[in-house]
């Protein structure tokens, strides 16, 4: 039975609800507990490992299988949950709009600027671009679909 993450069916879905439950119940928030995020960190662990048998079973493969990757995925979440900036998830890559003044920690947890986009970005591993086109963001969420997770807010700026 899931407590946090009753009716996920994509690890899309199931990162968005990690972010946002984070976002309240992390130790470093006000009424949040080191318990609830161990709760919380269990279960997406169960939960992942559900999806990507599913998908294994039903002959899909996706960038998520990899558990490394997974692993990088909620490391870097933990690391930007209280930053003030919009945060998007396309695909497997985690993109942050805004965040100049958090430049030193979205660098340090592996973003890069993307100055032609105008925002950070993150991936697990190494990126080899496939072609010489420029894509934009919109081609790109129009792609691999689009997930928002954090709108700006002062309720969650770095102090």
């Amino acid at each position: 039975m899931n407590k946090y993450f009753e009716g996920i069916k994509t690890v899309e879905e199931l990162r968005k609800r990690y972010r946002e439950l984070l976002k309240k119940f992390h130790p470093d928030n006000e009424g949040g507990s080191v318990e609830v995020t161990q709760e919380i960190n269990a279960e997406y662990d169960r939960v992942f490992a559900v999806l990507s048998e599913e998908s294994h079973a039903d002959g899909q493969s996706n960038a998520y299988d990899d558990k490394a990757e997974n692993e990088a995925f909620k490391e870097v979440i933990n690391h930007i949950v209280h930053i003030n900036a919009d945060i998007e998830i396309i695909g497997s890559w985690i993109w942050v709009h805004g965040g100049y003044e958090c430049r030193e920690l979205l660098k340090s947890v592996g973003f890069k600027f993307a100055p032609k986009k105008k925002c950070w970005c993150w991936h697990y591993g190494d990126y080899k671009r496939h072609h010489k086109k420029e894509v934009s963001l919109d081609e790109i969420r129009m792609k691999y679909g689009s997930q928002t997770v954090n709108r700006k807010s002062k309720q969650f700026a770095l102090n």
